[in-house]
């Protein structure tokens, strides 16, 4: 392995380790929608200011970012009462693992995009792992209120994943798309948890203000070193190594949350994945 690949398969890890964590932060904030709100804004303000001295996209980009924009709104919301709902390890495989699956699906309808014989297995072992995860626990309870949570904010996930797709392809400018859609989120998110919280909002945000800038350094970090991995080494087993968020993000709740997770979720946990990775690298 030559230097440039091994830095790129370090900063993959390193993305999937971020955005796991970034997770964890999410569901141990005390106002999981003030937390959002104000991650997605220092974002949204961070990255303006860049983004008034590029060109201004034309309407036929604005159309997928403006729709972006009401999914990733949708997907906040989700994510928050999910997390609000139970426990993290078992919320984050289901939203992280069903997102490419229901992605592939819907490249493969809407955007033509063809599905080989080994992203058909590949999509198999996931859907099958997902559905251990909604199966009932020992105590005999579905979890199927979480269950939905979880893969509604999956689905909005892939939505806006194809929708960015479709939009960057008209674009032409990655880091320029990249940025609205961060200032949109920011923009849609943050005045809804205003909102919402009425005159406390300024109280639950002083305590929320400095896990959410660790949150937003660990959101760049995501994304960052994940397009410095795609930039230099073959996208698909980059994007594959990603996938190891799953099992990172459920370790780190069973660390750090101390929720159960037992052999079952692990097994299910490691199956996903592998189907996730079967999807991008066939």
């Amino acid at each position: 392995m030559d230097n440039t690949l091994a830095l790129a398969t370090l900063a993959m890890l390193g993305s999937a380790l971020a955005h796991a964590v970034m997770t964890l932060l999410t569901k141990k904030a005390t106002d999981k929608l003030v937390f959002r709100g104000l991650t997605q804004g220092f974002l949204a303000v961070l990255i303006l200011p860049w983004l008034l001295f590029q060109p201004i996209p034309p309407w036929e980009v604005w159309r997928f970012l403006l729709t972006g924009a009401v999914v990733i709104w949708a997907f906040n919301m989700l994510l928050v009462a999910a997390f609000n709902e139970g426990e993290m390890n078992l919320a984050y495989p289901v939203m992280r693992g069903a997102a490419p699956a229901l992605a592939a699906l819907a490249a493969f309808v809407f955007l033509g995009e063809t599905v080989s014989l080994g992203q058909l297995a590949g999509l198999g072992v996931a859907t099958a792992a997902l559905i251990g995860f909604a199966w009932p626990e020992r105590d005999g309870k579905p979890k199927l209120k979480l269950i939905l949570l979880a893969l509604a904010a999956a689905s909005m996930t892939a939505s806006y994943t194809v929708i960015d797709a479709a939009g960057v392809r008209v674009s032409g400018q990655l880091f320029i798309y990249l940025g609205w859609f961060f200032v949109l989120s920011g923009v849609t998110i943050l005045p809804t948890a205003i909102f919402r919280r009425g005159t406390s909002f300024l109280s639950i945000a002083r305590q929320e203000t400095r896990p959410a800038l660790m949150c937003m350094g660990f959101n760049l970090a995501t994304y960052g070193l994940a397009l410095y991995a795609y930039a230099n080494a073959p996208v698909a087993p980059m994007a594959a190594l990603r996938e190891l968020s799953i099992v990172l993000g459920a370790l780190l709740a069973a660390l750090v949350l101390k929720e159960p997770f037992g052999g079952r979720r692990i097994l299910l946990a490691i199956c996903l994945a592998a189907g996730l990775v079967l999807l991008q690298v066939m």
